[in-house]
């Protein structure tokens, strides 16, 4: 076992910039001493060690972690000192930038960039979403600050609402419930998702961000709904997602339950269904979840 300061120079990643992803990301786990020190074993190791050789070739931190989380270590790292191998082009930088300079136009016009090169279905997973993650990795890196990542941030979620309010007409079908469990206030993600549902037609309640469990059963048995969608952006957030879908199958036994973000797993007993990633193909999932009849 390891402490953070030798952690940080087996894997050649910082003290600080490793917190950040344990934090963020949650990549590694580590475990405590007595005295609430982090211990980090080889597993850790090897997670850090490949997520800063992805992220040194040209991955945004949330697409290593990803990757890492879901078996990274074993990964085949592009090598970076092969020009253009595994990279991916900087397609938040001029987003980062502008947050970084407090730029509010430089924010809007990157973010007219993103969304205006093509439909919705085309650019959320491609260059939205990717460029959100962007935003994370600079925090990480010490490129910007908290207040302007919440800038940029909060530049985004508008526009996301905006495009929900144009989406589709509510009250045309039994809706869809989609939010965040209590605690979990990163929403990007979720609200993207919620987004490309109901472009697909689907009646969606957007519950938003920190909804408590019994909010979430009093919408589904209020709202008739017949399917719920539980984000999990974090795996600090899987804990509190399980008891939103134990919660609702023990209220509305025929409610189909689902969880879907970076972070979701199976929850306990099988009550809930695990979504793809991809916001496009979560949602496309989405009706096929529905029985017929």
């Amino acid at each position: 076992m390891y402490t953070i300061k030798q952690a940080a120079a087996r894997s050649g990643v910082g003290e600080s910039l490793l917190r950040a992803w344990e934090r963020r990301y949650s990549v590694v786990s580590p475990s405590r001493t007595a005295s609430g020190y982090r211990l980090y074993d080889d597993a850790a190791i090897a997670r850090l060690r490949a997520m800063r050789a992805l992220v040194d070739s040209g991955w945004t931190a949330s697409q290593a972690a990803e990757a890492v989380l879901a078996g990274g270590a074993g990964l085949a790292i592009p090598d970076p000192a092969v020009e253009g191998a595994g990279r991916v082009a900087p397609i938040g930088e001029p987003l980062v930038q502008a947050a970084a300079a407090y730029d509010t136009v430089g924010i809007e016009s990157a973010l007219d960039e993103l969304i205006g090169r093509g439909s919705y279905e085309a650019i959320v997973d491609e260059r939205l979403l990717p460029a959100v993650a962007a935003l994370g990795t600079a925090w990480a890196d010490g490129r910007i600050d908290v207040a302007s990542e919440h800038l940029a941030s909060a530049a985004v979620q508008r526009r996301l609402a905006a495009l929900f309010d144009i989406a589709g007409r509510p009250g045309t079908t039994h809706p869809v419930l989609v939010g965040l469990p209590p605690g979990c206030r990163h929403e990007i993600g979720t609200l993207a998702f919620a987004v490309a549902l109901r472009r697909r037609g689907a009646d969606v309640l957007y519950l938003g961000p920190d909804t408590p469990v019994a909010s979430w059963v009093h919408a589904a048995v209020e709202g008739a709904a017949e399917v719920a969608v539980v984000g999990v952006p974090r795996r600090a957030d899987v804990g509190p997602a399980r008891e939103v879908a134990a919660a609702l199958a023990a209220a509305r036994p025929a409610l189909v339950v689902a969880m879907g973000g970076p972070a979701a797993v199976p929850a306990a007993n099988g009550v809930a269904r695990v979504l793809p990633v991809r916001v496009t193909d979560a949602a496309a999932e989405v009706p096929r979840l529905i029985a017929p009849g």
